[in-house]
């Protein structure tokens, strides 16, 4: 049985709304800048009524990591097959998060309200893991990681699950010691957290055969 029932229609329809509005919002912030867009200016653009915006989106925190989650389940399929081309986990790994520092870097104004909403309604991600639209990496992680179980270059002592969290987590303390540390460059914190991950989760090295002693 699927784990999740079809949405209903007026479930539909209030997805669709929530992306339209999201969207019309990212061109504003683009466009104007997220600190000088207001909520008055999302409701009109997205022609919405203002108190119909505040009941989907309480706060235009609220408003841009919708579009956030958004963006990366639309391209969520992009990443998976370029990262289905060849080359070792590390090599993947470090063209995934180079990829992820250039969306970053274009839109840094955005990720400290963006994150401080995520650390605000921290309540809402238990189960998020489970929701049908990713709301991070961590999923892209995990499926990029069972590969690599599977081909023997990391442990399994760890589900990918469990594993992807604690290298998500490590993203995420690279990406704020970009955003608070000046003259960080995220490509170097990047680099230190796949380093850092790679040196714990590797795959322990075969056992030397042991030789026997001349009697």
């Amino acid at each position: 049985m699927p784990d999740h029932a079809p949405p209903s229609r007026r479930e539909r329809r209030r997805a669709g709304t929530l992306d339209h509005v999201a969207r019309v919002a990212a061109d504003l912030f683009e466009a104007r800048g997220y600190d000088a867009t207001t909520m008055e200016q999302i409701a009109a653009a997205a022609d919405v009524a203002k108190g119909t915006l505040y009941n989907h989106f309480p706060t235009k925190e609220a408003v841009l990591a919708h579009w956030m989650h958004l963006t990366l389940a639309d391209d969520a399929p992009r990443l998976r097959a370029s990262l289905d081309r060849p080359g070792s986990f590390e090599d993947k790994l470090t063209r995934l998060f180079a990829e992820s520092a250039q969306w970053m870097q274009a839109h840094r104004a955005w990720l400290l309200p963006y994150f401080r909403h995520r650390f605000l309604h921290i309540d809402s991600e238990v189960g998020a893991a489970h929701a049908q639209r990713p709301r991070d990496l961590a999923a892209v992680l995990a499926w990029l990681i069972a590969q690599a179980q599977r081909d023997g270059t990391l442990h399994t002592g760890l589900a990918a699950e469990h594993l992807a969290a604690l290298l998500h987590q490590l993203y995420f303390a690279a990406l704020m010691r970009w955003l608070t540390v000046p003259g960080r460059a995220l490509s170097g914190e990047f680099a230190a957290a796949i380093d850092l991950f790679m040196r714990g989760a590797a795959a322990p090295a075969p056992a030397a055969p042991r030789t026997r002693r001349p009697a």
